[in-house]
This record gives structure tokens, sequence and C-alpha cells, in this order.
């Protein structure tokens, strides 16, 4: 994909993440899914809803084959298994890079909910929480996780980029597009006006999400200059 595909790709995730917070925004905080051994699962002692529900969210998912496609990565790679479905694939794999923390997605996104929903517990409604939740949170890993195909194709673009990997700060200014950032914002901002969100608090996850993605662009570059050292 070049460019152009990734970002038309990145505004739908976008589109969709914000009506997925809108999902979420339906119930009440339901506290308990979030803390481990709140909600008791027979045999997973420790474990919190909201973890069960994204294990079995990416399970099925891995059945499926998703994760066999180069730009989609797991959030709970250890309950991957190898799917059946076979099928060709045409983007490229690119070099492996070490995964953002998955605790770093997750606390950022339980710390933003008491903002986003009405207090409140209803274990009638616990299911459809951690479902909102996984969901959620596999499409914000998802839209991060493409800022590797993003600066492969800023690589191929201007391959002189490489020459700032020694420098992060350096390679993270050249990398920005504030132009480009400030626009999605403002969607996120326009979107969340259109579900009767908070546009305040879409725009900071908007920002945060960000500010991930280009964390990720540097990962790779770096790691695109360690590989090319070594040949």
């Amino acid at each position: 994909m070049d460019l152009a595909e990734l970002r038309a790709k990145l505004d739908r995730l976008n589109e969709q993440i914000v009506g997925r917070f809108k999902d979420r925004s339906w119930f009440v905080l339901n506290e308990a899914v979030y803390t481990p051994g709140a909600i008791p699962i027979e045999g997973r002692p420790g474990i919190s809803l909201m973890e069960w529900s994204l294990e079995g969210l990416e399970r099925y998912h891995a059945s499926l084959g998703r994760f066999d496609v180069p730009d989609q990565h797991p959030l709970m790679p250890e309950v991957i298994e190898p799917s059946p479905v076979r099928r060709r694939l045409d983007l490229p794999r690119l070099p492996a890079i070490a995964p953002p923390p998955r605790e770093q997605l997750i606390r950022f996104y339980v710390s933003i909910l008491p903002r986003l929903c009405r207090p409140g517990d209803d274990p009638h409604y616990y299911g459809e929480t951690a479902y909102a939740d996984a969901d959620l949170l596999a499409r914000i890993n998802e839209r991060i996780y493409l800022g590797a195909f993003i600066a492969h194709s800023k690589l191929e673009r201007d391959p002189a980029v490489l020459q700032l990997v020694g420098r992060p700060d350096a390679l993270r200014a050249a990398l920005r597009d504030l132009q480009r950032e400030a626009r999605v914002v403002a969607r996120a901002r326009d979107a969340a006006q259109r579900y009767a969100l908070s546009a305040d608090l879409m725009a900071e996850v908007f920002r945060w999400m960000i500010e991930q993605t280009l964390d990720l662009e540097v990962c790779f570059l770096q790691q695109v200059a360690a590989l090319q050292s070594r040949s």
C-alpha cells in the first residue's frame, strides 16, 4: 500500500473507533470488568473480564487468519494458534519490531473511561461492556500498528530518512506531518459531535494514538537501519 492508501485506511479506522467509543458509552462504567478476579472466571483466577473478552475475540480472529496478514498484530499473542485458513496475501512482510506493551494501551484506555461513561455498576451488561472494550482495543491496536507500513512507505519515498535513526527526536520530527495530524484531530472532533461524545476527549484519544503511531514508525526505521548495518 502506498501512503495515500494507508491514510485512507487510517481514516476508515478512525471513524470506526469513534463509533465504537459511542457503543461503549451506552453502558455504565462497570469498573469490575477491569479488575482482575472481581468477576470470577472458572479456571482463570486473576484475570479480568476485559482481558478474557480480548483473548476470546483475538482467538476467533486468529482462527479466520486475521493475524496471518502482515499489517495485523494481536494484543494477546500468547493465546493465538495457527489458522487452518489458507489464502494468498499480497502485502509485504516487514522486519519484525517489538510491540508496544499492551499494558500501556489498556492503561490509557481504562483511564479515559470515567470521562466517557456514566458511573455505576450493572452486572446485566458486563458481557456487552467487555465485548465493546475488546473490539475497541483491537481497532486502536490495528491503527497504531499501521505505523510500520506508514514508515515503510515514507522510507520508499525518501530513503535519506534513515540517516536520522541515530537522532530519534530529529527522526520523529521528519516523520511528522503536522497538517495531516491537525486534520485527523479535527475530524475526530467532528465525528464526536455527530455521536454526541465529548470532542475534547476524542481529540485527546487521537493525539495519543498519533504519538503511539509515531513511536512505532521510529522503532521500525531503527530496526531497518540495524538490519542493513548487519547485512
